[in-house]
């Protein structure tokens, strides 16, 4: 089982920025919220074997990234559903999403905010830090 319910959730960092899917195969971007139903809320789906599927409310994808799993890899929408893995971090409902089965050259591969310094900032595939709080993404029920 999952460590969270299955439910629809904000997955925010900081408690003001949210994982945001503007178009349904867009990249997914980290803003304030939006105010568009539905395009930061997210479907958290536990399945048997532990991981979850992320799908996004108001467009059906599921949070994904396009390619084998890659450090830097973009993360998108697409209508393959794609699992992750959470780990527990310090904060209460706050969790690191994780490629599952790694590790992937040598590091497990966690969703962050990409290195390129653009706006709004780009999610992608990021060597994990488990000590590293910033990493970690908060679950914040909505349902």
């Amino acid at each position: 089982m999952a460590p969270i319910p299955n439910g629809v959730y904000a997955l925010t960092k900081f408690h003001e920025q949210l994982i945001t899917l503007m178009e349904p195969k867009d990249l997914a971007v980290l803003l304030p919220p939006t105010g568009s139903p539905g395009e930061q809320e997210w479907e958290v789906e536990g399945r048997s074997d532990g991981t979850i599927l992320i799908k996004n409310r108001r467009h059906g994808t599921y949070l994904t990234y396009d390619n084998d799993p890659d450090a830097n890899e973009m993360i998108m929408g697409s209508i393959e559903p794609r699992p992750w893995a959470i780990y527990q971090a310090a904060q209460p409902f706050a969790f690191h999403i994780v490629v599952p089965g790694g590790p992937i050259d040598g590091h497990e591969l966690a969703l962050d905010i990409s290195l390129l310094r653009i706006f709004p900032p780009r999610l992608a595939l990021r060597p994990l830090d488990v000590n590293d709080q910033r990493q970690a993404w908060s679950f914040e029920h909505r349902e």
